[in-house]
């Protein structure tokens, strides 16, 4: 009665796809199907394990998930073994040489993917098995399957992976199923392989493991393992995230450029943070929660962001020098000394009106005893003879104030005595008044020089710091980008790929 039903069941299954078999192949079927039991292993002897050849052709990778640990693939899976039970002469049968069954009417092992990830676990589809007259049986079932495989962040995105896929019998022990390579290839096929457009294959070999679990302490189960050998296509990563990252950095020393009167230091350096942040949270969400490595683009980025934090915080203090004053802050002399005379000479910044020597001294005009023995001199001159012609009253000042219209820094005032004498007899007290008078314009005028003239180098110093940061950084993204970048495995090899 069942070997009736089986053979119902071919016939209508033939019928439904429109093949047309002959009495022969109808014949042979029959004689096949019997008294064939599908849930029989086809060893002719109990004790004697059934020898099963496996195989599997990649075809193509469809996509590696980062974030959740797995590898889709699409792959052809290639079984070969004998049943004893379904042999014919072929001269018997009009020399058919090989049928096709469904196989759920014949016995197959039961080899799945250890490691799958699928929610049906199994991605394979059902197909026919081709039965050939010496009891061979072939099948090749094609699928999608989806298999988990453990990701190595740390050379993100110059990175090598190593994706496994383990099949093996899941309740067919060795001793009752000898599962091995087909034909004893050591590399799976890779025929009709479609190469993946971010993935380079370097590798798909295969090897046969005999295992001994703690479920079972005294049975060998037998799998075959096969590995993906891949290599990350770097082209998009550095122009999509590498790229943008370098211009970022590079805009970081544009920072110190920008003048400080400008107002816009500090909001210029915090936007190219925030977009930095911006692209860090871009390759977080690529890449899996994991703790084991930080990923190479990471540390780039946290290197370029510190960086540019580092920024920010100087630019504040160029901020803070260029904006002092005398009456705020009294300049130290490391700071006139180290950074208005030394550093200045060491990064050749020009100041107008000064020059700079070898050994970092620092000469504009004339110096402040010079100013006051040209002061007395003068006094001593104007006491002595108040009728001489062209008593010079007023020290060269280096600056210009004006007060009350007139001009006393520049030019030098003249008193033409004659056409004083001639008016009035000035007495010595008259002149003496006057004189103090001078005196007290002079020292409001050198007051507001002095004044000026910390207040510039002040600013002077802040724009010697700011050209110190801009290569001090410069040269600090440049080492970053070169070790960090650099760093990573195979960043300018080529090898030779596979498919």
């Amino acid at each position: 009665m069942y070997a009736k039903i089986q053979v119902l069941l071919v016939a209508v299954h033939l019928m439904i796809q429109g093949i047309a078999a002959g009495p022969h192949e109808v014949r042979l079927i029959n004689m096949l199907l019997k008294d064939y039991n599908s849930y029989e292993r086809p060893a002719e002897i109990d004790n004697v394990p059934l020898k099963v050849e496996f195989q599997v052709t990649l075809r193509s990778i469809i996509d590696v998930h980062e974030k959740n640990q797995m590898i889709n693939t699409n792959l052809w899976l290639d079984y070969r073994w004998k049943d004893y039970k379904l042999t014919w002469d072929p001269t018997d049968y009009g020399n058919i040489t090989e049928i096709r069954l469904p196989q759920k009417l014949v016995w197959k092992p039961d080899i799945l993917m250890y490691n799958s990830a699928d929610p049906a676990f199994d991605g394979s589809y059902s197909v026919n098995l081709v039965v050939y007259s010496d009891g061979t049986i072939t099948q090749t079932p094609p699928g999608i399957f989806t298999s988990s495989c453990p990701i190595n962040i740390k050379w993100f995105p110059f990175d090598d992976q190593e994706c496994k896929l383990k099949f093996g019998s899941w309740t067919y022990d060795g001793t009752k199923i000898n599962l091995e390579i087909k034909d004893g290839m050591e590399d799976g096929s890779l025929d009709g392989y479609s190469r993946s457009g971010e993935w380079d294959l370097l590798g798909f070999p295969g090897v046969r493991n005999v295992v001994y679990y703690d479920c079972c302490p005294d049975n060998p189960y037998i799998d075959i393992t096969y590995s993906i050998n891949v290599r990350r296509r770097k082209l998009y990563y550095i122009v999509n995230i590498v790229t943008p990252c370098l211009m970022l950095a590079a805009l970081t020393l544009v920072t110190f450029t920008i003048p400080p009167d400008a107002g816009e230091k500090i909001s210029f350096g915090v936007t190219i943070l925030l977009s930095l942040t911006v692209f860090l949270l871009m390759v977080a969400e690529a890449l899996p929660a994991s703790s084991d490595a930080v990923p190479l683009i990471a540390v780039y980025f946290s290197a370029v962001m510190l960086l540019n934090a580092a920024s920010v915080v100087f630019t504040v203090l160029v901020l803070n020098y260029h904006h002092r004053t005398s009456e705020t802050h009294e300049m130290p002399r490391w700071v006139k000394r180290g950074i208005c005379e030394w550093l200045a000479w060491l990064l050749r910044i020009d100041r107008p009106g000064h020059t700079f020597t070898s050994r970092g001294l620092c000469a504009a005009g004339l110096s402040r005893n010079d100013l006051e023995m040209n002061e007395t001199n003068n006094c001593k001159a104007l006491l002595s003879n108040g009728t001489e012609d062209n008593i010079d009253f007023s020290p060269s000042l280096p600056r210009t104030p004006n007060l009350n219209g007139t001009d006393f820094t520049r030019h030098k005032l003249k008193i033409d005595a004659k056409s004083i004498t001639s008016d009035f007899s000035p007495t010595r007290y008259e002149l003496r008044s006057i004189l103090k008078e001078l005196k007290f314009i002079t020292e409001k005028m050198k007051s507001q020089d002095e004044d000026d003239q910390v207040t510039s180098d002040w600013k002077f110093a802040a724009a010697v710091v700011d050209r110190f940061l801009l290569w001090f950084f410069a040269i600090a993204t440049a080492l970053a980008s070169v070790c960090i970048l650099l760093a990573a495995p195979h960043m300018f090899s080529s090898v030779e790929t596979l498919g």
